[in-house]
């Protein structure tokens, strides 16, 4: 009986050790995920993305005047005053405030739009 309690206990202390063993990225080679909420013109559209110059920042870490490429996916919503809107509505020129998610993964960094509101 006390060799398989201690058959038992051995093998409980090695399956407690092996998640701590498991290798974790660094917190350099982690890509972190951060949101974004910022207001201004778009200056360029093309298939899969937009480029906005930043007038508001609302959440996020971005500065005024600042140029950022928005990333589209399947799930971005286009809205006008609380309503559906359609991606063809969106021109250079139009203002929008975009809502989504930063990624940064070294040097590179992605923002992608989960929701955009035409605003004029």
């Amino acid at each position: 009986m006390r060799k398989l309690l201690a058959v038992g206990v051995t093998m409980l202390l090695v399956a407690a050790a092996v998640p701590a063993l498991a290798t974790t990225p660094t917190k350099a080679e982690r890509p972190s995920a951060a949101s974004f909420d910022v207001q201004g013109r778009v200056t360029e559209v093309t298939q899969g993305w937009f480029q906005l110059s930043v007038e508001r920042v609302f959440r996020g870490r971005l500065a005024k005047g600042a140029k950022l490429r928005v990333n589209e996916t399947a799930s971005t919503r286009f809205l006008r005053a609380g309503k559906p809107a359609s991606r063809s509505d969106l021109k250079a020129g139009v203002v929008v405030r975009v809502a989504g998610t930063r990624q940064v993964s070294g040097k590179q960094v992605n923002y992608t739009a989960s929701t955009v509101t035409l605003l004029k």
